[in-house]
C-alpha cells in the first residue's frame, strides 16, 4: 500500500502533465501535411512533357539541346545535395523550403521569359541560358527536398520508412494532378507557345506549397509527440484512390469529356484530402483510445512511481 501522498503526487502529474492526444500528435501532423504537399515542388521536372516541345518550337531548338534542359542539372546532385543539408540543418527545414521554393519559383519564371523572348540572352545561346536556369532550379529543388524528405524521419521515427514513402509518392501524383488540370483547363498541350504557361503554372505552386510548408513544419520534434498512426493508414488509402484516379482520367478520352473533367475534379478533392485529416480535429476521433503509451504509441508518459 502506498501512502496518500503518492497517490496525490501521482494525480497531480496525471492532471498537470498529461497533453490531449491532440496536442501530443501536433507536431507529427504538422510536420506530415507540410512536408506533404511542400515536395510537390520537387515534382516539377515531370511538367517538361508539356511545355518541352514548346520551348522547341519557340527556339529551334535541337532534340539534343532540348534534353540537355532536363538532363544536364541532374549532374549536380553530388555537390547541391550535400550543400542543401548543410543549410537546412544549419537553419532549419523552414528556411530550406522558402529559400528552395524561392529561388526554383523565380528561375522557373525566368525560363518562362527566355521561352518567349521577354528576356534576350544577350551573347548567350537560349538554350544554353534555359540549361543554367534549369541548373539553379535544381538546386532550389535540392533545398527543398533535403527539408520535406528528411523532417518526417524526426517525427515519425518507427514509421520513418512508410511516410518517406508516402510524401515521395505525393510528389509523382501531384505531377499527375498538374498535369490533369491543365489539360482540362487549357487542352491537351501541343507545340505552341501557350504550353510554356505551364511554367508559371509550376512556378506558382512551388512559391506557394513551399511558403505553406514553411508557415506549419516545426523547427524540431518533442519528445512527448505521439506519432499518429491513423493519419499514415488514411493517407496511404487516399494516395492509392489518388493514383487509381490518376490512371483513370489519362485513360478515358480527354477531350470535351465530362468524364475526365470529373475524375480531374476527383483528383483536386483528393489530392487536398490530406490537408483536414492533418491540420484539423478529424484524426484524433478516428484512432483507437489508449490509456497510456510508449514512445510510439503512448498518450501520455507514465508517472514515476515516487521514491
Amino acid at each position: 500500500n502506498s501512502s496518500p501522498s503518492v497517490h496525490i503526487s501521482v494525480c497531480i502529474h496525471v492532471c498537470v502533465y498529461m497533453p490531449s492526444r491532440a496536442a501530443t500528435t501536433s507536431l507529427p501532423r504538422r510536420a506530415f501535411v507540410a512536408c506533404l504537399y511542400a515536395g510537390c515542388a520537387t515534382g516539377s521536372f515531370y511538367g517538361f512533357g508539356i511545355y518541352g516541345g514548346a520551348i522547341q518550337s519557340s527556339l529551334g531548338l535541337s532534340d539534343a539541346s532540348l534534353a540537355n534542359i532536363n538532363t544536364v542539372p541532374y549532374a549536380l546532385g553530388f555537390v547541391s545535395a550535400p550543400l542543401a543539408g548543410r543549410v537546412t540543418k544549419a537553419f532549419g527545414p523552414a528556411a530550406g523550403l522558402l529559400l528552395g521554393g524561392a529561388i526554383q519559383a523565380a528561375l522557373q519564371v525566368a525560363m518562362y521569359a527566355i521561352a518567349t523572348g521577354a528576356a534576350p540572352t544577350g551573347a548567350i545561346d537560349p538554350g544554353t541560358a534555359l540549361v543554367l536556369c534549369a541548373c539553379v532550379v535544381y538546386v532550389g529543388g535540392q533545398l527543398i527536398s533535403s527539408a520535406a524528405f528528411s523532417t518526417p524521419v524526426l517525427h515519425f521515427r518507427r514509421k520513418r520508412g512508410r511516410v518517406v514513402s508516402l510524401v515521395k509518392a505525393f510528389v509523382g501524383l501531384s505531377g499527375a494532378v498538374v498535369s490533369q488540370t491543365y489539360v482540362v483547363a487549357f487542352g491537351v498541350p501541343s507545340r505552341e507557345p501557350g504550353a510554356l504557361r505551364c511554367l508559371l503554372i509550376w512556378a506558382a505552386i512551388s512559391a506557394g506549397t513551399c511558403f505553406f510548408g514553411a508557415a506549419c513544419i516545426p523547427r524540431s520534434p518533442s519528445q512527448q509527440s505521439r506519432e499518429p498512426a491513423a493519419l499514415l493508414r488514411l493517407c496511404f488509402w487516399l494516395l492509392l484512390l489518388l493514383c487509381g484516379a490518376s490512371m483513370a482520367a489519362s485513360l478515358v478520352p480527354q477531350t470535351g469529356s465530362p468524364l475526365h473533367t470529373g475524375l480531374v475534379g476527383l483528383l483536386g478533392l483528393l489530392a487536398l484530402s490530406p490537408l483536414p485529416l492533418a491540420l484539423g480535429p478529424l484524426l484524433p476521433l478516428l484512432a483507437p483510445a489508449r490509456s497510456r503509451a510508449s514512445p510510439g504509441g503512448r498518450a501520455f508518459p507514465s508517472p514515476r512511481r515516487a521514491p
